[in-house]
């Protein structure tokens, strides 16, 4: 296989992976999210209605923050506190996977294009 066919190919699976990735995560931390919502409504309703996301917006940037501020500890709900501090956690570890993996890809590109 050509060099720029198997780099490229090498790039597209880490990126589907990568995005595969992402989503999952978005998509526990708005589960997460709705039942924040449906347990403290006022809590939420006074927070901006923090969710996640892909796109840029002012309620993922306040989910953000309500996440790396660990602001869910002022709740007095622990059960839900657990879950979103399991949620930073995963949030961390994905995103430390990601650049290992990032890495890991740049140099298989950089082996295969000295060996082609």
């Amino acid at each position: 296989m050509e060099f720029e066919k198997l780099a490229g190919l090498i790039v597209l699976c880490w990126l589907i992976i990568a995005v595969l990735l992402m989503a999952r995560l978005v998509r526990k931390g708005r589960e997460l999210a709705a039942a924040f919502a449906a347990r403290h409504p006022g809590t939420y309703e006074s927070l901006g209605r923090p969710l996640p996301g892909f796109l840029q917006s002012a309620r993922r940037s306040r989910f953000a923050r309500f996440i790396a501020q660990r602001e869910y500890r002022n709740l007095g709900d622990p059960g839900l506190s657990a879950r979103f501090e399991a949620y930073r956690k995963a949030e961390a570890r994905l995103l430390l996977l990601l650049l290992a993996s990032l890495l890991v890809v740049a140099l298989l590109v950089l082996i295969a294009r000295h060996a082609a």
